[in-house]
């Protein structure tokens, strides 16, 4: 192992175990994990009812011998959606909390200035701490992936298979990179401001509208949201139709998606939409199909967290240190 390599893990568990004696830390994942389990019971109490229903359908059926079975429109996955959501705006906040507290922290014991005066990188020191940082978020994201798991098998009768297993795997792998984004931005608005609690306010007013404003434009202005149910459905209009009607409005299109675009969030709801069968038209479909239709939402998380590493590394470099030999 590299000297760069030690020093990093040693920067990775020093940021683990500092976390996991946060008390506001454990209150917020307390949250998260309750109201993670609340919603998760209350949607498996209706899809065991559901579920119940589908199979004394199944078994009329089969005593009457017909032979095509109308297959199952549940999709035990879907009862997740709370999770996901919860994840979306709880988890952010709590990543970046976590990222507040990590430079809060260290600049309130002095540390951080002498960490820099040592032969410890900028990059090292920002891999290490955000390591650290995923390794907390993981063991968050693991809780509620088994409570919400245990939840739908338990309460909805209806255990997740290997496919879904690995759909489920690779949503809450996206939420982990997705909070990994906002531990950074929370550690860089603390950085970067004199006042710790200045750095946090400004980075829960990039997390409103990251997470709420801009999303919410977005479906505000998607011309399909303005009924219930969508507006070309309820107009008889297929696939065809509403493509063909969108090309008379490219301009507020563009916009619309621009707007949605810019929106980390977005993004991660998409893509964890996709994996837990919450959108029905993509329930037929296989893994890899899944993949391409949501490579665009998977580059864009990719792309916001490199950019916002890249921005905790610049801001770490350019903290103050205290020279070598002694303190001032």
């Amino acid at each position: 192992m590299s000297d760069s390599t030690h020093r990093i893990i040693t920067l990775a568990r020093h940021e683990y175990r500092s976390a996991v004696r946060s008390r506001i830390l454990i209150v917020l994942l307390g949250i998260l994990v309750t109201v993670t389990a609340v919603s998760v019971y209350i949607a498996s109490v209706d899809y065991a009812s559901k579920l119940a229903d589908y199979q004394a359908y199944v078994n009329a059926a089969t005593t009457s011998g017909l032979d095509r079975i109308a297959p199952s429109p549940l999709a035990a996955l879907s009862l997740l959606r709370g999770a996901m959501e919860y994840i979306e705006i709880i988890g952010a906040v709590i990543a970046i909390a976590l990222g507040y507290l990590t430079v809060s922290r260290e600049r309130t014991n002095r540390t951080l200035p002498l960490i820099r005066s040592r032969p410890v990188t900028s990059g090292e020191l920002a891999t290490g701490s955000l390591l650290g940082a995923l390794g907390v978020i993981a063991t968050l994201v693991a809780v509620t992936a088994v409570v919400g798991i245990v939840c739908v098998g338990t309460i909805g009768h209806d255990w997740i298979n290997a496919t879904q297993a690995l759909k489920l795997f690779l949503g809450y792998l996206a939420a982990i990179v997705y909070m990994g984004a906002f531990y950074c931005l929370g550690a860089i608005a603390t950085a970067k401001s004199r006042v710790a609690a200045n750095g946090l306010m400004i980075a829960l007013g990039i997390w409103l509208i990251v997470v709420l404003v801009l999303p919410q434009i977005g479906d505000t202005m998607d011309a399909d949201n303005q009924i219930p149910g969508g507006l070309f459905k309820a107009l008889g209009l297929g696939h065809d139709g509403e493509a063909q009607i969108l090309t008379h409005f490219t301009t507020y299109e563009r916009i619309r998606t621009w707007t949605e675009e810019a929106s980390l969030a977005k993004h991660f709801e998409r893509f964890s939409f996709a994996m837990t069968d919450v959108k029905e038209r993509y329930r037929p479909f296989n893994l890899p199909w899944l993949l391409g239709q949501t490579r665009n939402d998977i580059g864009w998380l990719i792309a916001y967290s490199a950019a916002l590493y890249a921005g905790l590394r610049r801001t770490f470099r350019n903290q103050p240190t205290i020279p070598q030999g002694g303190t001032q």
